[in-house]
């Protein structure tokens, strides 16, 4: 299935009023499963950070990168911006 329209007209939506991503995202987490396929493809990409998924995940760091690991997923080689990422996020331990 072409669902690329569908994907350029969230982004729209979105544009046109910020406050709708909200809302979506709140819809989205209710499909647990769904929400961990689109954040572990945004980390594969290179999108987000480790930290950041495991945030959107609301795990540990550790429990993503098991995740990860059950699911056959090597961890990205950190870039610099990972390195600067993940730096934050351990700052706020």
């Amino acid at each position: 299935m072409e669902a690329a329209w569908i994907v350029k007209g969230i982004e729209n939506v979105v544009k046109a009023n910020p406050k709708r991503l909200e809302s979506l995202l709140k819809d989205l987490k209710k499909d647990r499963e769904l929400f961990e396929e689109i954040v572990i493809s945004a980390y594969v990409d290179g999108l987000i950070s480790l930290s950041k998924a495991a945030e959107l995940l609301e795990v540990t760091r550790d429990e993503l990168v098991e995740i990860l690991k059950r699911k056959g997923i090597p961890l990205r080689v950190l870039s610099k911006e990972d390195v600067v990422a993940e730096a934050e996020a351990i700052k706020w331990f």
